[in-house]
């Protein structure tokens, strides 16, 4: 008997639970089933490739989450997918994110210029910068401040 693989954190019921309790996420509402589970695998990728403190509970596990030495995945990481989940779905392929992500530093159009600042939120890997703040705890170089 083999196991189901788990391909996200949460699961699209999971996630439309906790954006019921959320403003501004008709990208969500307006997504169709397959793009939403898309999203969260996504969201899920995107959080195992930061670098994260500690080590995984099982080293035969899937995913990055749970870490040792729990023995579930914390609701704020659950929470960090729905955000960047969200985030992907809202802008994940933009025409601003594609050249930060290619290292592009400034960009004119018009009359209108950017300058895009390195290592903001596309060095992380993250779009959602409330899915950051979620992660802290577990990404290595964050500090609590009590």
């Amino acid at each position: 008997m083999s196991e189901e693989t788990i391909t996200a954190y949460v699961t699209t019921e999971e996630a439309a639970a906790y954006f019921a309790g959320r403003l501004h996420v008709d990208p969500w509402n307006d997504a169709g089933d397959a793009e939403k589970t898309i999203a969260l695998t996504m969201a899920t990728r995107v959080i195992d490739r930061l670098l994260l403190k500690g080590r995984k509970t099982d080293p035969d596990q899937g995913l990055a989450f749970p870490r040792y030495p729990g023995a579930d995945v914390p609701v704020a990481v659950k929470d960090a997918c729905c955000e960047e989940a969200l985030a992907l779905l809202e802008r994940g392929k933009s025409r601003r994110r594609v050249l930060q992500a290619e290292g592009v530093i400034s960009v004119t159009v018009g009359s209108v210029s950017e300058t895009y600042a390195a290592g903001g939120a596309a060095r992380l890997g993250l779009l959602s910068l409330e899915a950051r703040a979620l992660l802290r705890p577990w990404l290595l170089g964050a500090v609590n401040i009590k």
